[in-house]
């Protein structure tokens, strides 16, 4: 049974159960690290504030991600974990392993500082397309987008125009995963949450690719918002999503100079128009 957290925000059973399972799990092996998980909130010193014991280590649950997909019967979801260090005294953590687990495909995504990125111990790398025009990105859309703006819906039809398509799978987790493995090309998103994204920015990193947030600043855990892509994608598709910001949703002006030379021809003709 599910019931909402928020207007369309879902949490399951399952949910809860799974997290059980993992903090008995640290806590029986780790207990004196500190935790972030997504339904029940912190346990340790998860700041450095409660008291003058500073863990080292800490780590960040999402049980389920994917639980409206769950609850719908839809098979994409998964299972995040992380696992962040920080040097003796200090609060500047880092991720040092992300965990990504596909139960419905029995695939296994691990990330490891300096290491490397791995599907089910094989090494991936993301993709080496270069042009928006042969690419298929991936997003998702914040469960409060009624309410609260940026909804995302200006950057998705911009893309969309621009790209072989934009998907919209709904777990942040496998998004992240299946950019560092070459199955989609990129992937941006707003409003996302630690445990939404602190062990796909390391799998991201580690097989290759290059991670900001949408104006191109760095990140880090608590960063909100992300775009990232291969190398030489990157830049181009962050210039196409500030654009959107400027237009109205679905708009075709000033399109063309994110196409190459031929497509935009073509699209400046039918505009009648210099794009």
């Amino acid at each position: 049974a599910a019931v909402h957290k928020g207007m369309v925000d879902l949490v399951t059973e399952t949910d809860r159960a799974s997290e059980r399972c993992l903090l008995e799990f640290i806590g029986e092996r780790y207990p004196d690290h500190a935790v972030l998980a997504e339904e029940s909130g912190t346990t340790g010193d998860f700041q450095g504030t409660k008291s003058c014991k500073t863990p080292r280590y800490r780590w960040i649950l999402d049980p389920l991600d994917g639980t409206t997909n769950f609850s719908h019967g839809i098979p994409q979801f998964s299972v995040l974990v992380s696992v962040q260090c920080a040097p003796a005294g200090q609060k500047d953590f880092h991720t040092e392993v992300g965990v990504t687990y596909d139960p419905m495909r029995d695939e296994l995504f691990v990330a490891v500082l300096g290491v490397g990125a791995f599907l089910n111990g094989e090494p991936i790398r993301v993709s080496g397309r270069q042009r928006l025009i042969d690419s298929v990105l991936v997003t998702g859309f914040g469960y409060n987008r009624l309410l609260s703006p940026p909804d995302n819906h200006a950057e998705y039809c911009r893309l969309n125009l621009i790209t072989q398509g934009v998907r919209r799978f709904g777990s942040a987790g496998l998004d992240f995963a299946w950019v560092a493995c070459g199955r989609y090309d990129g992937y941006w998103e707003y409003g996302l949450s630690p445990w939404d994204q602190a062990a796909g920015m390391l799998l991201v990193h580690e097989a290759g690719g290059t991670i900001t947030d949408i104006s191109g600043k760095p990140t880090d855990a608590f960063t909100q918002e992300f775009a990232c892509a291969g190398a030489a994608l990157h830049a181009p598709m962050l210039a196409a999503l500030c654009s959107a910001r400027e237009h109205p949703v679905n708009s075709r002006v000033e399109l063309t100079p994110h196409l190459p030379a031929e497509v935009a021809n073509q699209l400046s003709n039918r505009l009648g128009e210099g794009g």
